[in-house]
């Protein structure tokens, strides 16, 4: 499958994902505690990889190639993710869903510039021509 295939899965899913921590929060449902079920969920959907991986034997060739240092950098990206999943529903249940969600997914344009301070990757005038798209597309949904 291409990239932009996978990317688009991605745009569905986190859409969906939004969506249903919209419906439980104008349920009436707890911030912590609809937290702790998307944590559990996805948990569960990690320990199925994971027990794919290790039943393919993908996981220990993974573990066996890769550099101990590195293995700090998925564990915090899960810590983040959490976080934001939490900081997410927060955002959607307590304000308007459409703002809170171009404000979290306009994360795009901190990865770029972390690529691009960090990892030396370009930015493009079209680049930055699109990240200032984004923010005015962000101010537009957030204007009353």
């Amino acid at each position: 499958m291409q990239w932009w295939m996978y990317a688009i899965a991605t745009m569905a899913l986190f859409a969906l994902t939004n969506f249903l921590v919209k419906l439980a929060g104008e349920g009436g449902m707890d911030s912590i505690f609809a937290a702790n079920l998307i944590w559990l969920s996805a948990g569960a959907v990690g320990v199925i990889f994971l027990a794919y991986g290790m039943y393919k034997g993908s996981f220990q060739r993974a573990v066996q190639s890769t550099d101990i240092k590195l293995l700090v950098l998925p564990i915090l990206a899960g810590v983040f993710l959490a976080l934001g999943m939490y900081t997410i529903k927060r955002a959607v249940t307590t304000g308007a869903a459409g703002p809170s969600v171009a404000i979290a997914n306009s994360n795009a344009i901190i990865v770029a510039l972390l690529a691009y301070i960090f990892l030396n990757e370009q930015l493009s005038a079209t680049k930055i021509g699109g990240m200032a798209m984004v923010i005015g597309g962000i101010i537009l949904m957030s204007a009353l």
